[in-house]
């Protein structure tokens, strides 16, 4: 039998820095900056491999620009993103297969975590290219991401594939990315990617490294609307081959995952206040 306990603390702070002094009250600034911090304490108390105690952390800083309120660019958008984690490992002492806290890397370092452009194109349309964590878009539930555990985010079909992993935290790889909303609810969405992120080499580097045998990771959805939630059909698929995790020699890794999530019940009070289901 295995027990863990946890305390979180999570302290956050975000701070918008306007660009100029002519916007209205409630306007969002066309430059701003977020920072946020999270501190994990968990203690293994019995089974696992060994009791112990473990301080996990995660520091956000977000910088967002809209290039059209700036620059004069119609449409874009640009995000720069850096994160730091100080590596202690809670596996090391529960020896789990799926990692129970979300903001386990394993490794200390602080890295470029995205860096992209976001051009929109027409009202229904937008095109995304540099460094991006396909999980920010793809894959991704709200009422599932109240978790702590890592799988309760994106599939661990996924997260533990490939070479180093998909783009998704801690690494990341350069991406294109082209998403459509044809109607209300909607939205068709597909990204090619590096097939490696970063370097397994040098885990604490933020790399763009094209070629070396990589080859690509591939990945496209469909979000359909659900009442109170949304429907996720999905394929993913690597060109390059990568060592199966049973060992049996060298595969090209692919799969397909279907997700949701719904309102089931809600309160008089309003929409904030309710029960929401989901599934994988």
């Amino acid at each position: 039998m295995f027990r863990a306990f946890c305390v979180l603390v999570t302290l956050c702070f975000a701070q918008p820095v306007a660009a100029n002094e002519t916007e209205g009250e409630g306007d969002t600034p066309p430059l701003t900056l977020d920072v946020a911090y999270t501190a994990d304490i968990w203690h293994a108390a019995d089974g696992g491999v060994r009791e112990g105690t473990r301080y996990l952390d995660n520091l956000d800083i977000v910088a967002h620009a809209d290039l059209e309120a700036l620059v004069g660019w119609t449409g874009a958008e640009a995000q720069i993103y850096g994160q730091y984690n100080n590596g202690n490992s809670l596996n090391s002492l529960m020896g789990d297969a799926q990692v129970v806290s979300n903001i386990e890397t394993g490794v200390s370092a602080f890295r470029l975590y995205e860096a992209w452009i976001d051009q929109k194109i027409g009202d229904k349309a937008s095109v995304r290219i540099g460094l991006y964590d396909i999980n920010s878009e793809f894959d991704n539930l709200d009422t599932s991401g109240l978790f702590m555990g890592s799988a309760h985010g994106i599939g661990t079909d996924i997260s533990q594939s490939g070479e180093n992993g998909p783009s998704i935290f801690p690494s990341t790889s350069l991406a294109a990315r082209v998403a459509m909303s044809p109607a209300k609810g909607w939205v068709l969405r597909a990204a090619v990617l590096d097939g490696v992120p970063g370097d397994p080499a040098h885990p604490k580097r933020t790399e763009i490294k094209i070629g070396h045998g990589d080859g690509a990771f591939l990945i496209g959805e469909l979000e359909a609307p659900l009442p109170g939630g949304k429907l996720l059909f999905g394929h993913w698929h690597y060109t390059a081959r990568a060592d199966a995790i049973s060992g049996g020699g060298r595969h090209r890794n692919h799969g397909v995952y279907v997700r949701g999530e719904m309102r089931i019940l809600s309160e008089p009070s309003g929409e904030a206040q309710g029960l929401n289901a989901f599934f994988r």
